[in-house]
């Protein structure tokens, strides 16, 4: 059953989404504008925390020890800029392009004792440089720092199991004929 609509409720009905003004994006994703960022971004939670630890597991002695550089050597540092890339990644951007949301950033430029953080194209450049060398040796710093860690807290394994199961199959569509 259908019930009529009155005369004068037409003018009422409005979209009530619209009040004329540009929608601000809360977080950083597709729909951030893009520009430099001037305003201060609020501390990032363990940072700091990060960096102590850093510190006090050396791994700038371990990146050194094991870690085979590219021929491009960067104004900052080769250290400077793994530790950048790492640092980007702790803080939760996920893409090297997000170093110009951090550029004027006082916590992570004081972290660098910079007032600004190298132009984005740097880190991109730094990363195309990167070969299958560095991919090798960034593992052994990985491990190296791993072991570190391990000493640090006082554990020693004697033996590591690992289980692999065989038995489990990756089927795409149509499962055991179902």
């Amino acid at each position: 059953m259908a019930k009529r609509q009155e005369q004068g409720s037409a003018e009422r009905c409005k979209n009530q989404g619209e009040n004329g003004c540009q929608p601000k994006a809360s977080k950083i994703g597709p729909s951030t504008a893009y520009d430099y960022c001037r305003e201060r971004l609020s501390p990032f939670g363990g940072l700091v925390g990060l960096v102590k630890f850093l510190d006090l597991v050396k791994l700038k002695e371990i990146f050194e020890g094991f870690y085979k550089p590219p021929e491009r050597m960067p104004e900052m540092g080769r250290y400077n800029m793994v530790l950048g890339i790492l640092l980007l990644l702790f803080i939760g951007f996920t893409r090297v392009w997000h170093f110009l949301y951090l550029q004027f950033d006082s916590l992570v430029c004081g972290i660098f004792n910079r007032v600004k953080l190298p132009y984005v194209t740097t880190y991109w450049r730094y990363v195309d440089s990167l070969g299958i060398n560095q991919g090798m040796s960034l593992l052994m710093v990985m491990s190296a720092l791993r072991e570190r860690v391990r000493q640090l807290c006082g554990l020693s394994y004697q033996t590591i199991h690992i289980n692999i199961d065989t038995t489990v199959e990756t089927i795409y569509g149509s499962q055991h004929g179902l």
